[in-house]
């Protein structure tokens, strides 16, 4: 029993001090951004880039982005990882959750 206890008191300071915790991701910047901030962002998009963005806002999926702007998938991939970049996001869900809020207000 001696060597149970051991490993769960080393299992729980190491839990503890986050050797085991996934990583969290700085999102406060994203959270705390204004309207006129995200629109900034967004402003900085190319053009192409802009439209994609606006289609991955409404949830069409990224082959059917595609599709509809007349471009091979792996162009629109490209064109979603700038987006990425330039956004500060890791993912669809993140795009959507933090500039849901803008769809409506971008040209």
């Amino acid at each position: 029993m001696a060597l149970l206890d051991r490993l769960k008191r080393i299992w729980s300071s190491e839990y503890n001090e986050g050797r085991y915790l996934p990583q969290k991701q700085n999102t406060e910047k994203k959270e705390g951004q204004t309207l006129q901030e995200k629109q900034t962002n967004a402003a900085s998009l190319t053009p192409r880039e802009h439209d994609l963005f606006l289609l991955l806002l409404e949830g069409y999926t990224l082959k059917e982005c595609a599709k509809q702007l007349s471009v091979k998938y792996s162009t629109a991939n490209t064109h979603m990882t700038g987006i990425y970049k330039k956004l500060g996001v890791n993912s669809r869900a993140e795009l959507i959750i933090h500039y849901r809020d803008i769809k409506d207000t971008v040209p």
